[in-house]
């Protein structure tokens, strides 16, 4: 059978018509979804439930669905933090179906949050140093590693663990952990003990064990106003623990690589009832 011009005219002709009554007979939903507080909800997500229509708000709350033949649909809209909301339409030929929405804040799922900060401060140096200043009115650059930072680091060593919390400050030897040689700005710091040198020979004195260690104290620079040091680089001073008379007693277990095991025990307290041991 040939087909003629006029046949392939007249079929086109009939095709365009027929998707022009499809396009207009499919429906059409917008809207605008607010929150609470009547700002628009940027971000919901929008869906039609068991199809492949979903999408999500734009800054201004708005939506939009286009091409949707006619029937009955689920409207569902999701968001974090915000109550789901679902709800049967309908939608007719050549509809443009408008649904606007107000969203309310889910108390189950906006819990309270509290946010809590902490910091490692110490305003105020040791009596060894000899001053009675605030460490923000010294016109020094005196650095103190408190206990607390000693214990939530778990540090054990002098020359290991604190230094890496102290700016310009490095290790050159390695001993094992048994002599403790810190250098600073060129030179090696001098290492005090509540307030008293004890720097022996150049490998530096025997390092402290922490375990009975209050805080340290750095001195970046010349410090002989303070301690009789001169020496450019500056200082360290271990401050160790005192008697509190106050009974109290911790107890802590450590374990990690290359077979490290430690245990220490801190007691503080009376002797007598006087209180004079």
């Amino acid at each position: 059978m040939k087909i003629t011009y006029q046949q392939r005219i007249l079929s086109a002709i009939l095709f365009l018509l027929t998707l022009n009554m499809m396009s207009q007979s499919l429906g059409k939903i917008t809207g605008k979804i607010i929150l609470s507080d009547n700002t628009p909800a940027e971000s919901i997500a929008v869906a039609l439930k068991n199809t492949k229509y979903n999408t999500i708000t734009n800054f201004n709350g708005q939506y939009e669905f286009k091409n949707i033949k006619p029937g009955q649909y689920v409207l569902s809209i999701n968001g974090i933090g915000v109550k789901a909301i679902t709800e049967t339409i309908t939608i007719n030929a050549n509809q443009t179906l408008t649904k606007n929405f107000k969203l309310n804040e889910n108390k189950e799922e906006l819990n309270e949050v509290i946010v809590k900060k902490s910091k490692y401060k110490q305003n105020n140096p040791s009596l060894s140093l000899r001053l009675n200043t605030p460490v923000l009115e010294i016109p020094q650059n005196i650095q103190i590693i408190s206990g607390q930072t000693l214990k939530d680091q778990q540090i054990t060593s002098m020359s290991d663990g604190v230094i890496r919390n102290v700016s310009s400050a490095v290790r050159l030897e390695h001993w094992g952990d048994l002599y403790t040689n810190i250098t600073m700005r060129g030179s090696q710091i001098q290492a005090f003990r509540n307030g008293f040198n004890v720097v022996s020979s150049f490998w530096g004195p025997l390092t402290e064990d922490m375990s009975f260690v209050d805080h340290i104290e750095f001195v970046k620079g010349p410090a002989g106003f303070m301690l009789s040091s001169g020496d450019p680089s500056g200082l360290y001073n271990v401050v160790t623990k005192k008697p509190t008379g106050i009974t109290k007693g911790e107890a802590s277990i450590m374990g990690g690589s290359f077979d490290f095991y430690r245990a220490s025990i801190d007691l503080d307290g009376k002797l007598d009832k006087k209180g004079k041991l």
